[in-house]
């Protein structure tokens, strides 16, 4: 009976080190995941007027990056122009850039991001596609 009791008691020892070294599996924040240097992949930009798309698309080089900041600043360097604007999130789902600009967060992984906004102007519309990636 004292053998049981001991390699019970092994068990339970060894349950708890197992349960004690458990990895945290705590998942990160939007915020957490949007900060950081991104690289731009793509820009889509399109304006639909009187039923015709009118597509531009810009491909993005390695020195045309977007940087989020945990102060609430995002840093832009568009082919050499440099910009600094104010960003807050919108929930999970949304970022808004300049108080000005609202984007869909369609994709957030930790290396890609995909930005979408679409603003109406009765029938016609302009949509702007950004895609980043680390």
């Amino acid at each position: 009976m004292k053998k049981i009791t001991q390699i019970l008691a092994a068990i339970a020892v060894s349950a708890f080190l197992f349960t004690a070294c458990k990895k945290n599996d705590t998942k990160a924040s939007t915020a957490q995941k949007i900060q950081g240097t991104w690289q731009v992949k793509s820009e889509i930009y399109n304006e639909h007027i009187n039923g015709a798309d009118h597509i531009d698309t810009t491909l993005g080089t390695s020195n045309t990056t977007i940087e989020f900041r945990n102060d609430g600043k995002v840093y832009s360097n568009f082919f050499g122009q440099k910009d600094t604007a104010a960003y807050t999130l919108v929930g999970d789902t949304q970022i808004t850039i300049d108080s000005v600009n609202t984007y869909d967060i369609k994709t957030l992984t930790s290396n890609s991001l995909v930005l979408y906004t679409k603003e109406l102007d009765g029938t016609d519309y302009y949509e702007e596609t950004l895609s980043l990636m680390r």
